[in-house]
């Protein structure tokens, strides 16, 4: 067999063992987005596959092995894409028309340009551990944010799952700090900057673009036997070694575990492990227990980059849904 004959029919065997991911890539508006890096994960061999969408928002993954695949779409400065188990069969295509949504309503100052600036990893002062008097790693700085390293593979339950279909129809327009509400602790700093302050009995947070501050109670107690339901749940944590270990319960099932829409409940518990493995680096894994509308649990993994000197926490404030405005009596 010659040698162009032996290329064509390998090649014809691989088209007919393998599919291909096809679509166009657009904002919620409808406009095109090119340049947009797009990924599919094999889940049972973890291959990546890439490719970037044309000026025309057109995109295509070829020769794609048979099987089920994880597919991400990432555009700077907008929400990150991801859609899984998603099934390719061999010599057929499947068309996944994707919408990236804004982190805001894209005007003026806080554009998409604004944004990437935002999401986009930094620089970070190089250097040890700091630690505390008593050795364990100090936390404390101001952070940049949190950047997703893995979304986790949560497998939800029917009810949670016509909430998170509910929610992407509706293009994420409900997520809670839409109206001036809390994100809740999975994405507390989630984009904007933060502060960590850190002492032997206690860790608060504060967030440039977040309500309320949080606070992890250190110092040995357990949570009350009556809990009062409430947006941020009621923390406390102990050390591993380095690893700080949070314990969260409490919580009053408004918020959102992830941009993506997965539902808290008032059954949620989550446990974080809270690592600085280095001086510009602080890293978090949530794990995420709720059989009401999980599964079974699951983790996410987020990292923050440290600030550069002189970098602060600004005033923030958001208060148009206040709703009692009506109900005030005065002349």
């Amino acid at each position: 067999m010659h040698f162009p004959v032996l290329v064509l029919f390998a090649s014809a065997l691989l088209a007919q063992s393998s599919g291909t991911i096809t679509g166009t890539l657009t904002d919620v508006y409808g406009g095109v987005l090119g340049k947009a890096a797009i990924h599919a994960t094999n889940v049972a061999t973890k291959a990546l596959y890439k490719a970037e969408s044309s000026p025309t928002g057109a995109y295509t993954l070829a020769q794609l092995p048979a099987g089920t695949y994880d597919m991400s779409a990432s555009v700077p400065g907008m929400v990150p894409f991801e859609q899984k188990n998603i099934a390719v069969r061999a010599a057929q295509t499947v068309r996944i028309d994707i919408k990236v949504g804004d982190f805001s309503l894209n005007t003026v100052g806080e554009d998409r340009q604004f944004f990437t600036g935002l999401t986009t990893r930094h620089k970070t002062p190089v250097g040890p551990t700091p630690r505390m008097a008593n050795g364990k790693p100090d936390l404390s700085g101001v952070w940049l944010g949190t950047f997703l390293q893995d979304s986790g593979k949560p497998e939800l339950t029917p009810s949670a799952q016509a909430i998170v279909s509910e929610r992407a129809a509706n293009h994420l327009k409900d997520v809670p700090s839409s109206r001036c509400q809390p994100n809740g602790i999975t994405l507390f700093g989630v984009i904007f900057t933060y502060r960590v302050v850190q002492t032997p009995g206690y860790m608060v947070m504060i967030a440039e673009h977040d309500v309320p501050p949080r606070q992890i109670f250190l110092d040995g107690r357990s949570h009350p036997k009556d809990l009062d339901p409430t947006w941020m749940g009621h923390s406390i944590g102990h050390w591993e070694g380095d690893t700080l270990v949070v314990d969260s319960v409490g919580f009053n099932g408004r918020a959102w575990i992830d941009l993506e829409g997965h539902p808290f409940t008032e059954k949620t518990h989550i446990t974080e492990r809270w690592r600085r493995p280095d001086l510009g680096h602080v890293e978090v894994e949530f794990t995420i227990d709720d059989p009401s509308s999980y599964v079974k649990p699951w983790t996410i993994k987020r990292i923050s980059d440290l600030a550069p000197k002189g970098e602060e926490v600004t005033e923030y404030v958001c208060t148009e849904n206040n709703k009692d405005v009506p109900h005030l009596v005065g002349k």
